[in-house]
């Protein structure tokens, strides 16, 4: 690696190892003091470059010139073709305002572009850089950036003046590993660049590597170092070599946490052995009474107390005036009062040895500075009595596993399952449970955070890591106040299970002007999408693909790659099928010869003999049955996309009942007896076999009580959708292996 040897006086920047330089990092520290001493928000491109050359990170030869004869004696010692460049502590940009001069050869043209730098600059100038010419018809850019919410991130992309037209920018959370770093070299649209190209050399991997590493390590040791912005990064002879470079100066910020003393007791939250609800009433139009209402629908097996001042019999069981008149103290305290009144009762919760609340009220940080004062009175009270506190403005919880139904105002009671949802959003919960409840897909808990003034929702996260009855966790995020948080608690739990994320706020209504390209192009929302990507996070868009997602994650084998076999009875729907597949970035493979023999065997002699591979309509009785069981057990596929085998109308069988919303309600006895060989064969394949119906079924699960469930999706595009992101998420799960 090269660097170079600037002390800001005129000598030589020196192309020869790292490992020749004494103390790289002090020299590094020396040149940020000197900056932040001087009041400067940025080192020259001078200054930046000896930053990043101590750091290994390769730059031209050069000299800094500070007068026109110092630029004739520079170009003397370079020789050959070089580039000057205006230096100062207020330029930016250069390209853009003339203040690079390209191509310049010997003394004379030396002076005459020194002399027109210094004109164009004006005010700004301070010296000029003279440096050897790289050359190089590859352009790409390497940055960071510091994100408030995830810290430092890393940017690599086509560089060059059309970086932010182009926009092909792959970000990564600082440290990256090695799946990470070559994860940034897949995902941008330019990476054929990154091979041979025009008769010149592929990029040297590993020198990219070691910029890369380079980048990191300057962020770990300079919090000061807000941005870095190295555009161009040319490709000489496959090596890269930083030609211009801008290092931004500023203050680190931090994120903030939800404040609490203690950790939370998220047990006492989900499976309470007793629960209060203070405010109970018999009034469903209330929280009190809702609340209780569902507590009683759901079969909670545990104590109940009602708590009212009045007291009273609220759907037949009586209430108390006081938590203090409780016979014994209550795991878990919901709040269903005023939001002025939440204060005094969670000092009685405390004196009472309440181990947990939850306040539904709203009226708090969510309104201004007054309630935010409030919010933060009430964290410190929960503090002090050791109380885990969820909320407040939330809609509560249920936890089918202890048949904790703790909601207020709707009723959430969906069928047992494997999947548990996090949400910040308390009118999401409601529309993404019923939409479970709806498509016949078990939940095992649900939980709305609210403000998080205490618990955020990646406490949650990291709880149901070790929770035996989850299998998958979704969740709804709208703001992430501590993104390291999320990235930890997300990769502790994808170790075992998937999480999938809908994220919402995902637009900027405006971006600010940026001092970088790395700035311009490392929006917040692409920044989450990496910290996802390294953790292992499923995201999707709407709130379909969330419970597709989550359905198919939860009850569904993971795909070993990303072949497809698409089997179908109709050939319409197998054509746009392929299509999906492909729009999708799966593998629709061809069909070995040894199964197109076998399925002659079954088939009329006019099938498809291709993928997608269309049956004719024979793909009922026996002969679909043996058909779809010969493919899914050859080695060729890693899944099966099956159209067209329920759902399907037929004039001389038995009619079906219809759902209200137009829906067949209940499966035939063939289908039953296929969706039982589906279940069969994901058992002893371990591929995954989704279902797209003809017409549109009630329901999406098929429980037979195996470890696998049949999964039917409403079209070919989401089933194509969720296997490449299963197929995603199964080779993030190897690769850690």
């Amino acid at each position: 690696m090269h660097f170079s040897m600037c002390n800001r006086d005129n000598e030589y920047y020196s192309e020869v190892m790292v490992a020749d330089a004494a103390e790289p990092r002090e020299r590094a520290r020396a040149l940020i003091s000197e900056a932040l001493d001087h009041g400067s928000t940025a080192l020259d491109e001078a200054a930046s470059k000896t930053l990043l050359a101590n750091y290994g990170v390769p730059v031209p030869s050069g000299i800094l010139s500070k007068t026109e004869a110092d630029a004739v004696a520079a170009a003397e010692v370079l020789g050959g073709r070089l580039v000057l460049k205006a230096v100062g502590p207020e330029v930016r940009h250069k390209t853009e305002s003339g203040l690079v001069i390209l191509g310049v050869e010997g003394p004379n043209a030396a002076a005459e572009a020194f002399r027109t730098l210094q004109k164009r600059a004006g005010d700004l100038f301070g010296s000029v850089l003279v440096e050897r010419m790289a050359s190089g018809n590859r352009e790409f850019l390497v940055g960071m950036r510091r994100d408030p919410t995830f810290g430092p991130v890393l940017a690599f992309g086509l560089g060059g003046v059309l970086t932010e037209v182009l926009g092909d920018v792959a970000l990564g959370l600082i440290p990256l590993n090695e799946r990470d770093e070559a994860a940034l070299l897949h995902l941008i649209r330019g990476r054929k660049l990154l091979d041979e190209f025009r008769g010149a050399p592929a990029v040297d991997r590993g020198e990219l590597a070691k910029v890369f590493g380079a980048i990191a390590r300057i962020a770990r040791d300079f919090p000061e170092v807000v941005e870095i912005d190295i555009n161009p990064l040319l490709i000489e002879g496959g090596r890269p070599i930083a030609a211009d470079a801008l290092v931004i100066l500023g203050q680190e910020t931090r994120p903030v946490a939800p404040t609490r003393r203690f950790p939370p007791d998220l047990r006492a939250v989900f499976s309470p052995a007793s629960v209060a609800i203070v405010g109970a009433s018999n009034d469903l139009h209330k929280w009190g009474g809702s609340a209780l209402r569902n507590l009683l629908d759901g079969g909670y097996p545990g104590t109940i107390f009602p708590v009212n001042p009045r007291g009273g019999v609220f759907f037949g069981v009586s209430a108390y005036l006081s938590l203090a008149d409780l016979p014994e103290a209550p795991e878990l305290a919901l709040m269903a009062v005023g939001g002025s009144q939440v204060k005094g009762v969670l000092e009685e919760c405390g004196r009472r040895g309440v181990r947990a609340a939850v306040v539904l009220a709203a009226g708090f940080a969510e309104t201004g500075e007054e309630g935010a004062e409030l919010q933060r009175q009430i964290v410190q009270v929960a503090n002090e009595y050791g109380i885990t506190l969820i909320g407040p403005n939330c809609l509560g919880l249920m936890s089918n596993d202890s048949q904790l139904h703790a909601t207020g105002f709707v009723a959430l009671h969906p069928p047992k399952g494997k999947i548990s949802f996090i949400s910040q959003s308390g009118s999401m919960g409601p529309g993404v449970v019923d939409a479970c409840e709806r498509r016949g897909i078990g939940v095992e808990k649900f939980i709305s955070v609210g403000n998080e003034a205490m618990v955020s929702a990646f406490d949650v996260l990291d709880y149901l890591a070790d929770d035996p009855s989850t299998h998958c966790v979704m969740m709804y995020l709208e703001g992430i106040d501590d993104g390291r948080h999320f990235v930890d608690a997300a990769r502790r739990v994808t170790m075992d299970k998937p999480v999938v994320v809908l994220r919402g706020g995902r637009t900027e209504s405006g971006r600010k002007a940026a001092a970088s390209h790395t700035a311009a192009l490392a929006g917040s929302f692409a920044v989450f999408e990496a910290a996802a990507r390294q953790a292992g996070v499923v995201t999707c868009d709407t709130t379909a693909e969330l419970v597709d997602l989550g359905a198919c994650l939860a009850y569904l084998p993971l795909p070993a790659g990303r072949r497809v076999a698409v089997v179908t009875n109709g050939g319409g729907p197998g054509v746009l099928a392929a299509d999906e597949v492909a729009l999708h970035g799966l593998d629709l493979v061809d069909l070995p010869p040894k199964l197109v023999g076998d399925l002659n065997k079954l088939l009329p002699p006019f099938w498809s003999k291709r993928n997608p591979m269309d049956l004719v309509a024979a793909g009922f009785g026996d002969t679909g049955l043996k058909a779809v069981e010969l493919i899914a057990g050859c080695d060729a596929f890693d899944a099966v996309l099956a159209l067209n085998f329920v759902g399907v109308p037929s004039t001389g069988g038995e009619e079906r009942r219809l759902s209200a919303a137009g829906a067949y309600a209940e499966f035939t006895p063939w289908e039953q007896s296929f969706l039982r060989l589906v279940t069969s064969l994901m058992e002893q394949t371990g591929k995954p076999i989704i279902n797209v119906p003809d017409h549109l079924v009630a329901v999406s699960e098929f429980q037979l009580g195996g470890r696998y469930v049949p999964i039917i999706l409403p079209s070919s595009r989401s089933a194509a959708n969720v296997l490449s992101r299963m197929a995603w998420y199964g080779s993030y799960e190897r690769s850690r292996v």
